[in-house]
């Protein structure tokens, strides 16, 4: 009596073995696009947390430019001239531009235990109101991908910023132009910057990003992401 075996022939198994390897490559492949996507999303966030992070602590600190505490003084009596610090500072100037992604201010604190951007505490600022104090001076200014107040690194991920100052050349208060480098005679009111962030890590599948070629004219050689945030904020101590 003969019995017949029962079971997948050679064609069957390999049917089904390449059935299976398709459904591995798909699953695969759906793990990898929904890391990429994790990740895109991820970089996004960090990159526009960084831009947004470095936007507010700019217009927090041109927002103090040429603050004084007694306003019936006039700006030269309150911010003599400076031969050191700056690059050096005439008498009545609060805002200098240092170079393309540089600048430094001047102000008067304006309470006690206040302090500067890069959180030092500020000495000998008088508890009474309009008395006298030794104006404040800060630096900004990017260094190896991080924004920097007086050397303190405050933001990071940043990898560009570009800077136009809105100007005039009397004391009305207002602007007549914006200039990215403006002449030394030239009276700063306003600041209109934009900032670049890019990811930590390479994201992409490819090289190519949109936001780096129109920042700096040619395609990027890293597969990271670049976000571009600008904003303009006007000196409220410099202004009507």
């Amino acid at each position: 009596m003969i019995h017949k075996q029962h079971g997948l022939s050679i064609i069957e198994m390999m049917v089904a073995l390449l059935i299976s390897s398709f459904l591995i490559l798909g699953i695969t492949q759906v793990y990898l696009d929904n890391r990429e996507n994790t990740l895109f999303q991820q970089s996004q966030g960090q990159n526009i947390e960084s831009a947004r992070f470095s936007i507010l602590l700019l217009e927090q600190t041109l927002a103090k430019a040429g603050y004084r505490r007694r306003p019936d003084q006039t700006m030269e009596e309150a911010f003599p001239r400076e031969n050191t610090l700056c690059n050096g500072l005439n008498a009545g100037e609060v805002v200098k531009r240092l170079s393309d992604s540089s600048f430094c201010i001047r102000y008067q604190p304006a309470f006690p235990n206040a302090r500067t951007c890069s959180g030092d505490a500020i000495a000998n600022i008088p508890t009474n109101p309009y008395v006298d104090a030794d104006p404040v001076l800060e630096v900004f200014q990017l260094t190896n991908g991080e924004l920097r107040c007086n050397g303190q690194a405050i933001a990071t991920g940043i990898a560009a910023l570009s800077f136009d100052y809105g100007i005039n050349y009397s004391d009305d208060k207002r602007i007549t132009e914006y200039n990215p480098n403006p002449a030394a005679n030239a009276r700063i009111r306003a600041l209109q910057f934009a900032i670049m962030a890019a990811s930590p890590t390479e994201i992409g599948k490819s090289a190519g990003s949109t936001v780096y070629e129109f920042w700096f004219g040619n395609a990027p050689s890293d597969k990271r992401l670049y976000t571009m945030l600008s904003s303009s904020s006007s000196m409220r101590n410099l202004m009507p």
